[in-house]
Order: C-alpha cells, then structure tokens, then sequence
C-alpha cells in the first residue's frame, strides 16, 4: 500500500492502495468488480470553517462509486463503522457537475433511482485538475454507453471571443472535454437588482456533440455584490445531450427561466437556467441544437 498523502488529493493505481476499510466498502458493491480506471483519495479537511468528508472515488468502464468517511479513529486512519458507501451505472446517470469556490471544491454525480440524488464529493481545489479529468472520463463512458454517435463536425477550439469576458474564453478551454467541438455557445453578464442584490450569475451555454455545458460565476453566500465584478469561482454542469428529453422557457421582464429536463432509467431531473430576456431565444436555441 503506498503511503497517502493526508493534505490533499491523490489518484492510485490500485485500490490496495487506498485506506483498507473505504477500499472493502467499494469493492462490495454491484458493478464494481473490475479494477477501477480512475481512483481518487481526498483526505479529510476543513475550508471556510467547514469540515469536509474523506473520500473515495471509484470509476470503472460501467459504474462510479463513492465511499465517505464521516469520521476518524484516534491515529487518523478511516474506520468501518463511519463509512458511507453509493453507486450508480452510467446508464442511471443524469448529471455530472463541478464547482469550484476558492479552496473548495466539489463533484457531484447526479443519479436516477427512487429518487435523483446527487453524490458529492469534496476536495482541495489545489487538486481540481484530476477531478476534473473524472468528470471527463465519466461523461465518456454515460455517452459510450448510448450505443449512438454524437454530431461530427471539425474540432473547433479557434471560436470567436466576441461576447466573451477572458474570464469565460479561460473557462470554455478549461471545462470543455478536450476531444469535443464547440458547436455553438451564447454567453450572458450578472443581473442585479436594488443593494447590488445578484438576481443571476454571470453564465454561459455550450454546446457541444455530446453534452451542453452551463458554466456560470460563483457567487457569495446571500446574493449580495457590492462590485458587480467580483466573483469567486465556477459551478459547471455537464447535461449530456442524450439524457436532454425537453427544453421549456417562461419569459419574465427581468429574468426569463429555462427549464431543461433529463431523463433515465424512467427518473427526470430538471435544471433551471436563469437568462435576461434579451438572450432567452440564443439560449434557447443553443439549448435544442438549432443554434
């Protein structure tokens, strides 16, 4: 067993390389029984005053596993007892989701069963890259999994700054899978009311041959900007085209709401977009592929 690193994240090769009672938690469960192709150890830490779960991610070629500790024994090492333990096939899965807010940093799997849950993990975001590249491997395998063929076109990685902030021009490269073509995208800047209250974030619409990416700001807990270019981090969601069963948008005076819904294994999930009027038919366009 290599000796973990118990300040931030590290990916094994093995799950004889993990902490013993997370690793026996994985491996019990269905779907489970191949080597894992990405493995990811997040110790226990604290950010903000908030304590964050030790964690291990598992993803195979059909499944993803997550194990929480919720606490620790007397030498620092995870115990039996204080381990949670969720899986899902890629078939099952909806949504997959990365935000990133100064030091914290998170990956949630969104997965259909009795209900929709979303399985999160907490991380460093000093390590944001290898969660970054599990997020990638995951979408991979839910659109392998379709048995269908994306839309070709040429890789397009030359797209037009017009409309973008640098800010976002950074984030299209960063969180788009790097064998994807940018099809089309529309990008929008906060909305604020009376105080500098943030109404909506700063956000943009992707769409690429296999998912549509909402990338949008971070913004501080209660809504309350006193510059309106002040923001701290990312909340990128990844909607896989093939889960996309309807797109419906109710026009406002400020604010216009697009509703997006994903389907699988008989269970939607619906993911809420909040878009100034004067972008709604853009977003919407880029939301059905017509753009």
């Amino acid at each position: 067993m290599m000796e973990l690193d118990r300040r931030f994240a590290t990916a094994l090769k093995n799950l004889s390389d993990a902490p013993p009672p997370m690793a026996e938690a994985i491996r019990k469960q269905d779907g489970m029984s191949e080597a894992p192709d990405v493995l990811i150890f997040s110790p226990a830490f604290t950010t903000m005053d908030i304590h964050r779960p030790a964690s291990l991610l598992a993803l195979t070629s059909t499944h993803w596993a997550i194990a929480l500790s919720s606490g620790l024994a007397a030498d620092k090492t995870e115990t039996p007892e204080n381990i949670s333990v969720d899986t899902s096939p890629y078939s099952h899965t909806l949504v997959v989701a990365l935000s990133i807010l100064l030091l914290d940093g998170r990956l949630a799997l969104h997965a259909s069963g009795n209900t929709s849950t979303a399985l999160v993990v907490y991380f460093n975001t000093v390590m944001e890259k290898i969660y970054r590249e599990a997020a990638f491997f995951a979408l991979d395998r839910i659109f392998a999994g379709t048995g269908e063929t994306g839309e070709e076109s040429p890789r397009n990685r030359n797209f037009s700054k017009t409309g973008l902030s640098m800010k976002f021009h950074s984030a299209l490269e960063r969180f788009t899978p790097p064998d994807r073509s940018v099809h089309s995208y529309v990008a929008w800047p906060a909305a604020f009311g009376g105080f500098h209250r943030q109404l909506s974030p700063a956000a943009m619409l992707v769409r690429t041959e296999n998912e549509l990416i909402l990338i949008s700001d971070e913004a501080p807990s209660g809504g309350l900007f006193h510059s309106p270019q002040q923001n701290l981090g990312y909340v990128v969601t990844y909607m896989p085209r093939k889960r996309i069963r309807a797109v419906t948008c109710r026009p406002g005076t400020k604010l216009s709401t697009l509703e997006i819904t994903l389907a699988a294994d008989n269970m939607a999930e619906s993911i809420t977009v909040l878009v100034p009027p004067e972008t709604t038919a853009d977003a919407k366009s880029v939301a059905v592929g017509n753009g």
